[in-house]
């Protein structure tokens, strides 16, 4: 007897997924409070995940810009970095960067000392707009002299 395998990915099943995403949430909504892995995320965290990962190219850059006009880098690991090679502190940056973007995506319903994992890609996006805006104003004043 020859079995054939229903769960087999068609067209229809594809499409059903895509439609009928289930998972967007805890699967019963009166345990909202417990941390739970998701299926689909939504586009507000994608944005702030794309937005998080342009400041950190932003950072590198500007960084690098000010250290020509004499700043200096503050974190050690990174000015180690530098030390090394330019293309090494980008690449550490962005892939450090990248991996705990993914990471709190992932656990975006989890509780981390009362905040869930989106509102910590929340605060870390408005830390980098804080630390771009400062990085600006620096590259300004440093401009005029």
């Amino acid at each position: 007897r020859v079995r054939i395998e229903r769960r087999q990915a068609n067209l229809r099943s594809c499409m059903y997924a895509l439609i009928m995403n289930r998972r967007r949430g805890d699967r019963r909504g009166d345990h909202s409070d417990e941390n739970v892995y998701v299926d689909v995320y939504g586009p507000k965290i994608l944005l702030a995940a794309i937005g998080v990962m342009i400041f950190c190219v932003l950072d590198a850059f500007f960084t690098l810009i000010l250290i020509e006009r004499g700043a200096s880098e503050i974190n050690p690991f990174m000015a180690w970095m530098l030390e090394i090679d330019e293309m090494w502190f980008y690449f550490s940056k962005y892939l450090i960067t990248a991996v705990c973007v993914i990471w709190v995506v992932m656990h975006k319903q989890f509780d981390f000392f009362g905040f869930k994992g989106r509102h910590i890609m929340v605060g870390a996006l408005v830390s980098y707009m804080v630390l771009i805006t400062y990085q600006v104003s620096m590259l300004i004043e440093t401009a005029s002299l």
